[in-house]
């Protein structure tokens, strides 16, 4: 492993433990803990003109190859659909979740996971990068902001759930929020990528 700066490797293996707990807090019925996920992935990848990604910290943010289950859709298949989700593996049932991560799933560069397109709506893509920062910085992550656009097209409703009961009567609930669970997913990719685990051991 490289010589790193043992306080930032600190500061990386607490932020990868917040993932992890996180992620398994999610798992036992707390989706809200989702925008949790988020405020970690923003501490490791985002940066602004006045504040620092760890990862850029560390000297790794344009070299790290991470996990990604995002798949390219040809554009012209996109054009007559509303909305989708571009992460493989999604598992509709009484929910609708992403399976396991299967072994084998490409890598690419820190810049390029944060940026690749992972959802689209009415003819807009959004990165992963628009998913995490309108948790953290929108949706009480770390800040309550008012919804923008971006914010929205995340929460509101796409999905229905349709729930046949004994008496023969169904009712249709509509799903919302669904950037928690694409950011439930975005932690398995992190928390399943050599390269970045490996900067901590």
């Amino acid at each position: 492993m490289q010589n790193l700066p043992p306080i930032l490797l600190k500061q990386l293996r607490r932020q990868l433990t917040f993932l992890r707990n996180s992620a398994a807090s999610y798992d036992g019925g707390y989706p809200e803990e989702a925008l949790r996920i988020g405020v970690v992935i923003r501490v490791l990848l985002h940066d602004t003109k006045y504040s620092t990604s760890l990862l850029k910290q560390l000297g790794q943010k344009e070299s790290l190859r991470l996990i990604s289950t995002a798949k390219e859709v040809p554009a012209h298949l996109l054009a007559g659909i509303d909305f989708g989700e571009l992460l493989a593996g999604m598992v509709i049932g009484k929910a609708i979740a992403y399976s396991p991560v299967p072994e084998g799933m490409p890598t690419i560069t820190c810049l390029d996971w944060w940026e690749q397109p992972v959802f689209f709506r009415d003819n807009v893509m959004y990165a992963r990068r628009d998913v995490v920062l309108s948790a953290a910085n929108k949706d009480g992550g770390a800040h309550v902001d008012e919804p923008d656009k971006k914010l929205l097209a995340l929460q509101s409703a796409f999905w229905e759930m349709s729930q046949t009961h004994a008496d023969g009567q169904t009712t249709t609930t509509p799903l919302e929020d669904n950037h928690f669970r694409m950011l439930r997913r975005f932690a398995d990719e992190l928390l399943l990528s050599p390269e970045l685990i490996n900067l901590t051991a």
